[in-house]
């Protein structure tokens, strides 16, 4: 079994100003992978919010600074 894949998830819709994407619950979490998770949202998608849903069903945020991880947040829409 490999412990280094990247995390999955899918994006759930795209606003103006925000990502939704959902935890596909294989490989890595996206909880535990978001520096890569971040990067490439950024990189597709600019400089917005990362809402994400997590395998728990919870809702919260992949805070970034132009695509760097800088940390977790409560979801505040």
């Amino acid at each position: 079994m490999r412990t280094n894949r990247r995390s999955s998830y899918y994006v759930d819709r795209v606003t103006d100003d925000a990502v939704y994407i959902i935890d596909m619950d294989q490989g890595k979490s996206v909880t535990n992978d978001a520096e890569n998770v971040v990067l490439d949202i950024y990189l597709e998608y600019g400089n917005r919010r990362i809402i994400y849903k997590d395998t728990d069903g919870r809702w919260d945020e992949l805070l970034h600074d132009k695509g760097t991880f800088t940390g977790f947040g409560p979801l505040n829409l």
